[in-house]
């Protein structure tokens, strides 16, 4: 397979509209890679399309068929920042499917019933293909990956990578779903096809989508960096997972990783994970009359020898009496 990167830098600080709405193709206000001009770029008469968002921040989804397939190159696409990502419902032309990168070029032999492409539109596009053609194109401008990043606390998409004609059920099952309204012999719901939009973009940020380098927060670690490593640790309670591992999820170095931590939370990873182990501890004590092994398994510690220890330095007192102070609290609450 040949593999593609896609690099993508700046940006736009376009707010993406809570309330998606369909659109008509005359409301887009420049000609953009999709819909009727998208058929004018590979000598198609006529194509299918569907717009979700508003004039300015959209996705446009485009159906684009010819019997005849693109016997010749089609014309260059003009640059724009934003990437399209290409679903094949049909096989790879005689010649196999021809893609230009500028200079560059690539013939691909073998591209499967629902394998797909991904395209940078700044890169000056062009294709052929000597067969039937039946492709889904999802137009997505830049700018609503960088604002969906936001939304989700994850560090921004600046890069895609993909191996041309690589199979995506997920993507091949979402296109199948979306036809009818493309052909217009369906009409969904907006709410359904605001979340078919975030799904869909979801879906290749974090399946192809490489992020930017992370800034530091003056306080530390970010809020979705500070949520994600409180999870691991929290699924990791036995210490398993490494400070590299909670680094590389963060976007950052072990080192920069470390410092960040301490001016979070005000210790270190190790002495969270302890802390986080004794109050797992406590909440097994509390709810059941199990054994101190028992619990101190539960939580993560290698023997009951170290449980008992840890527990009572930082709690002030062995679990068992933990236990039964609790336990003794509850019997006299009013």
């Amino acid at each position: 397979m040949i593999s593609t990167e896609l690099v993508k830098g700046r940006r736009d600080t376009t707010e993406l509209p809570r309330g998606m709405k369909l659109l008509a193709a005359s409301e887009s206000p420049t000609p953009r890679a999709y819909g009727d001009q998208m058929a004018k770029y590979f000598g198609l008469l006529k194509v299918s399309n569907l717009l979700i968002g508003s004039a300015k921040l959209h996705v446009a989804i485009t159906r684009l068929m010819s019997a005849t397939g693109l016997p010749s190159r089609t014309a260059p696409i003009p640059c724009e920042e934003a990437f399209v990502v290409a679903v094949h419902l049909t096989r790879e032309g005689a010649r196999g499917c021809e893609v230009w990168q500028g200079d560059r070029y690539f013939r691909v032999m073998e591209w499967p019933i629902g394998g797909i492409g991904i395209y940078d539109l700044e890169l000056n596009l062009s294709f052929q293909n000597r067969g039937p053609v039946d492709w889904v194109h999802y137009y997505i401008p830049q700018s609503v990956l960088e604002t969906l990043a936001d939304d989700l606390e994850i560090p921004n998409v600046r890069t895609l990578r993909c191996s041309y004609g690589i199979a995506d059920p997920v993507l091949h099952r979402m296109t199948e779903m979306i036809l009818p309204a493309l052909d217009g012999s369906a009409r969904f719901a907006e709410l359904f096809l605001d979340h078919y939009c975030l799904l869909l973009c979801t879906h290749v940020m974090k399946t192809y989508g490489s992020s930017a380098p992370v800034q530091a927060y003056r306080g530390g670690l970010a809020p979705w960096q500070k949520r994600r490593v409180t999870e691991l640790l929290t699924e990791h309670l036995d210490g398993s997972v490494r400070l590299a591992t909670l680094a590389e999820e963060c976007g950052l170095s072990v080192s920069h990783f470390a410092r960040s931590f301490r001016q979070t939370f005000g210790r270190s990873a190790h002495q969270f994970l302890i802390l986080q182990r004794i109050e797992k501890a406590k909440a097994v004590l509390s709810a059941s009359m199990c054994a101190l092994s028992e619990a101190a398994l539960e939580a993560g510690f290698s023997d009951q020898a170290a449980f008992s220890r840890t527990f009572k330095a930082v709690v002030g007192t062995s679990p068992g009496q933990w236990r039964r102070e609790v336990s003794h609290r509850r019997c006299f609450a009013p």
